[in-house]
C-alpha cells in the first residue's frame, strides 16, 4: 500500500491510501468542540503550534452520511461514545478522509471526516483549556450590508475598537452581519472578525432582537412532529407540573386517583406534582425518588405561592392574593392604636404562612422502582391507582414495565432517551431507539412482541400545552 508522509512542525499528516478513497492520519491538538445535533459533532484541530491559520482544521464526526463508498462509517451509538472521549487541549491522532462537496465548498481551511480517533496525550492542565472560536464558513456580504456601506453607514467591521451603530431601523437586522460572539458578551477574541461590532443603545436593541429570535428558534426546533399547539399558546416549561396535573385529574378522575394509596410519583424530584394533586385536588401521592431531599425553606415557599395564586385564579381571581390578603381593618385614628394593629397583623399574617408551610409536605420513599420496590413497599404499590412520570428520565422504562407486568395503568412524559446506555433496545421493525419519538414508538410496542395489539391498542398519547417534550404516553385502566 503506498504511503506519503507530510510533517508540520509538531503536527502530523499521514496519507494512506485504500482502493480510491484516500485516508490522511492526523496529529494535533484539540482548540475547539462543539456537537450540532444527535448525529453530527465537529472539532477544530491544530496540527503546528505556531498559532498559523493555516495550520487549523475541521473534522466532521457524523453517522448520516449517506454516501456510498464510505472507506469508513459510524453509527449513532458509536458517535456518542466518541462524543464522550472528546475532551478540548487533548493531544490525537485519528484517520480522517475527504468530507462531502457541499462541507467543503462551504469552508476556506480544510476539513475532513472521520469514525473515530485515539488520544496521545491528555490536556496536562488543572484548568480548563481556554477554548478558541470555532473556525468559521466562508464569509458572504448580504444585500443589507452593501445597501448599508452605500449610504456612508458607520457601521464597521473592524474588531479594534469596535464603532456603534447609528441605524434606528427597528426590523430584525440581519444576523449574518454581525459577530454572534459579541451579541452574546460584547467580547470577540477574532483579530480578524469581518462581523459587525455594535454598541450602545443599538447593542441593547440588537442582542434583544438576537435573544428573543434564538429562543423562538429553540422551541420551534424542539417541537415535535405533529405536535397541534403553537408555540405562542404553550405555557413555560416552569409551570408544567400544574398542566400535567391538571390533565392528570381531566383524564382519570379526582375519585379514581384518590382510591387506594393514591398516585406513585416516580422520579418526583422536589414533588411538585404531587403537591400540586394534594394541596390544589385533595389526592394523596407518594414521592418515588432514590434521592435524597433537603428542600430549604424558600423553595418550598415558593410552590406554596403558586399554589395558592393557581387556586385563587381556579376560583375566578385574579391571582394576586398577597396584594389583597390579610387587609388591615379599620383603626381609630391614633397612630399608636394604629401601629399596633398593623403589627397583629403582620404576626398573625406570617403565623398563619408558617402554619400553613409545615402542612405543605407529601409523603416520601428515598428508593428506587424495581421489582424489590414492589417486595419491600408491596402494600403501597398494589393499593397505588397510577403510576406517573414526568420527564423521569432512566426511571421512564421501569415505570411503563412494571405497570404492564402488574396490570397496572400508567401516564409517563418521556424526556431522555439515554441512548448510549441501552444500546439493545430494538423498534419492532428492527430501527434503534436513538430519539425521543423513538422512545415513545419503543414504550408503545411494548407487550405486542407476540403479536397480540390488545395491550398495544390500551395505550394512548396525547400532546400537552408547555415548551418541551410534551407528549404524555398513558394507559388509561388496568386491562381485564
Amino acid at each position: 500500500m503506498p504511503t506519503a508522509t507530510t510533517d508540520h512542525g509538531h503536527g502530523h499528516i499521514q496519507e494512506l491510501e485504500l482502493g480510491n478513497n484516500l485516508l490522511q492520519r492526523l496529529t494535533g491538538q484539540i482548540v475547539h468542540a462543539r456537537r450540532c445535533y444527535k448525529r453530527l459533532f465537529f472539532i477544530d484541530l491544530r496540527t503546528h503550534p505556531s498559532g498559523n491559520k493555516d495550520s487549523k482544521s475541521t473534522v466532521l464526526f457524523r453517522s448520516d452520511d449517506s454516501r456510498t463508498n464510505l472507506p469508513q462509517t459510524l453509527t449513532d451509538h458509536d458517535l456518542i461514545s466518541c462524543w464522550k472521549k472528546v475532551r478540548c487541549g487533548d493531544t490525537i491522532e485519528l484517520e480522517v478522509f475527504e468530507a462531502s462537496q457541499d462541507e467543503v465548498a462551504c469552508r476556506e481551511h480544510s476539513v475532513y471526516q472521520a469514525t473515530g480517533f485515539s488520544v496521545l496525550k491528555a490536556w496536562p492542565g488543572d484548568h480548563p483549556f481556554p477554548t478558541e472560536p470555532a473556525m468559521g464558513l466562508k464569509q458572504q456580504v448580504s444585500k443589507a450590508t452593501a445597501l448599508l456601506s452605500t449610504d456612508d453607514s458607520p457601521l464597521t467591521s473592524t474588531n479594534n475598537p469596535p464603532v456603534t451603530t447609528t441605524s434606528t431601523n427597528t426590523d430584525t437586522p440581519v444576523w449574518t452581519d454581525y459577530c454572534k460572539f459579541w451579541i452574546n458578551s460584547q467580547k470577540c477574541l477574532k483579530q480578524d472578525c469581518k462581523k459587525l461590532h455594535p454598541t450602545g443603545e443599538d447593542y441593547t436593541r440588537i442582542q434583544e432582537m438576537w435573544v428573543r429570535e434564538r429562543t423562538l428558534a429553540r422551541k420551534e426546533r424542539s417541537k415535535l412532529r405533529d405536535d397541534p399547539h403553537s408555540i405562542p399558546s404553550k405555557v413555560p416549561h416552569s409551570q408544567r407540573a400544574f398542566i400535567f396535573c391538571r390533565w392528570l385529574v381531566n383524564t382519570f378522575g379526582q375519585e379514581y386517583l384518590n382510591s387506594g394509596s393514591g398516585v406513585l410519583d416516580v422520579a418526583g424530584g422536589k414533588g411538585e406534582i404531587s403537591l400540586f394533586l394534594k394541596h390544589m385536588y385533595g389526592i394523596q401521592s407518594t414521592v418515588v425518588e432514590p434521592n435524597v431531599r433537603r428542600d430549604k425553606p424558600y423553595q418550598r415557599r415558593n410552590l406554596m405561592d403558586v399554589i395558592q395564586r393557581q387556586l385563587d385564579i381556579e376560583a375566578g381571581g385574579d391571582g394576586n392574593i398577597h396584594r389583597r390578603g390579610f387587609s388591615v381593618p379599620s383603626t381609630p385614628s391614633t397612630e399608636r392604636q394604629h401601629n399596633e394593629v398593623q403589627e397583629d397583623s403582620v404576626k398573625e399574617s406570617r403565623r398563619i404562612k408558617k402554619q400553613m408551610e409545615a402542612q405543605f409536605v407529601v409523603s416520601r420513599l428515598c428508593t428506587l422502582l424495581d421489582d424489590q420496590f414492589v417486595v419491600d413497599h408491596k402494600d403501597v404499590f398494589e393499593r397505588a391507582s397510577i403510576l406517573i412520570g414526568m420527564h423521569p428520565d432512566q426511571a421512564t422504562e421501569p415505570i411503563v414495565n412494571l405497570a404492564l407486568k402488574h396490570n397496572k395503568p400508567y401516564a409517563v412524559v418521556p424526556c431522555c432517551v439515554f441512548a448510549h446506555e441501552n444500546p439493545d433496545r430494538r423498534l419492532l421493525n428492527g430501527g434503534e431507539v436513538s430519539t425521543t419519538l423513538d422512545f415513545i414508538q419503543f414504550l408503545s410496542e411494548k407487550g405486542t412482541e407476540g403479536g397480540s395489539d390488545s395491550c398495544f391498542g390500551a395505550v394512548s398519547k396525547q400532546f400537552l400545552p408547555f415548551d418541551g417534550m410534551n407528549i404524555v404516553l398513558y394507559r388509561p385502566f388496568a386491562l381485564k
